[in-house]
This record gives C-alpha cells, structure tokens and sequence, in this order.
C-alpha cells in the first residue's frame, strides 16, 4: 500500500454527493528562475468517505488552517471517451490540526465599528 503526509493549508472544503468529503491543501515552495527566486504554491486535493472522520473534520477544521493529512495512495483507472486515464486518489484517514487561520483585516474591524 501507498501512504502519504501532506501538510499545508486549507483552500476549500467540499461535501461531495456521495457522502465524502473533498479538501483542497496548499503549499508554498521556493522555484529558481531566470530573474530569481519566487514563490510557488502547489495544491492537493484529499478524499475521505470515512463518515465519522468526516464529521470530525467538518466540525475541526476551517479554510486557512495549517493542517497535517497522512493516509493512503489509491491508483485508479478510470475512461474519458476512448481513452483510460490513470491517476491517483490521496484517501485520508488521519489528520492533524497545525494552527487556526489568520483573522483577517475586515474581521478585526467589525467589532470596533459595531461600538461606534
């Protein structure tokens, strides 16, 4: 079996009509170019179809949170008109929690405007 550790940021949550649950992850890394370095960020997306776990992260977990995912590579097979494409589901079946998100600059002055 495949395992993998993904650890970054939350970008999106989605429910997904089959009752799993999609979430999309990003991370940043450095790329030398011709004019120096700059900022890359990759995304990734994780699956689960574990409905405690998915209830558990829905309840745990926000956009913005730093976040640790370990699970299972499940390579599949799947057509697309007269072509099979083959490619990879990242299946999550642990996570960890790294941080909360950032409260952005609108949410910070909210509470002052509600007391003027």
């Amino acid at each position: 079996m495949y395992r993998f550790t993904a650890q970054g940021r939350i970008g999106r949550i989605d429910e997904l009509k089959k009752g799993g649950l999609r979430i999309s992850v990003a991370a940043d890394r450095l790329v030398d170019g011709p004019d120096g370095q700059w900022t890359k960020t990759e995304w990734l997306s994780v699956i689960s179809f574990d409905a405690d776990l998915n209830t558990k992260m829905l309840t745990e977990l926000e956009v913005g949170q730093s976040v640790k995912f370990e699970g299972r590579i499940e390579p599949r097979k799947r057509p697309v008109g007269d072509i099979k494409i083959y490619d990879n589901s990242f299946v999550v079946v642990r996570f960890d929690r790294m941080s909360k998100p950032k409260a952005n600059a609108k949410a910070k002055s909210e509470p002052a405007e509600a007391a003027a």
